[in-house]
C-alpha cells in the first residue's frame, strides 16, 4: 500500500504535470492570441491602403472635373464681368449726368409753362 510519502510524490507529479499543461496552454493561447492579431493588423492595413488609393482615385476625379467643367466656366464669368466693368460709365459721369437731367428738366418745365402762356396770349 502507498504510504503517505508517497501519495505526497503522486500529488507533486499531477500538480507539475498540471502546471506544466496549464503552462503550454497559455503559451499555445498567447502564440495563437498573437498570430491573429498580426494577421487582423495586416487585414487592417491592406484594407487602409485600399481605401486610401480610393480616395486618391476619387480626389483625382473631383480635380479633373474641376479643371474641365468649372474653371471655363468661371472664367467665363469673369471675362463678362469684365466686359461689364469696362462698359460701365463710372459713378462720376453718372452723377454729372443726373445733375443735367435735374437742369433740362427745369429748363423744359420753363419752356412749357412759356408755351402756355403764350397760347392764352393769343
Amino acid at each position: 500500500m502507498l504510504e503517505k510519502q508517497d501519495l505526497q510524490a503522486i500529488k507533486e507529479l499531477i500538480d507539475a504535470s498540471i502546471a506544466a499543461s496549464e503552462k503550454r496552454m497559455s503559451e499555445r493561447i498567447d502564440t495563437s492570441i498573437a498570430a491573429s492579431e498580426k494577421r487582423m493588423s495586416a487585414k487592417i492595413d491592406a484594407s487602409e491602403k485600399r481605401m486610401s488609393e480610393r480616395i486618391d482615385a476619387s480626389e483625382n476625379r473631383v480635380m479633373a472635373y474641376i479643371e474641365n467643367a468649372v474653371m471655363p466656366n468661371f472664367k467665363l464669368l469673369a471675362e463678362g464681368h469684365q466686359t461689364l466693368l469696362e462698359t460701365l460709365a463710372p459713378k462720376s459721369r453718372v452723377d454729372n449726368l443726373e445733375e443735367d437731367m435735374v437742369f433740362l428738366k427745369s429748363i423744359v418745365k420753363s419752356l412749357m409753362q412759356e408755351v402756355s402762356e403764350l397760347k392764352k396770349a393769343q
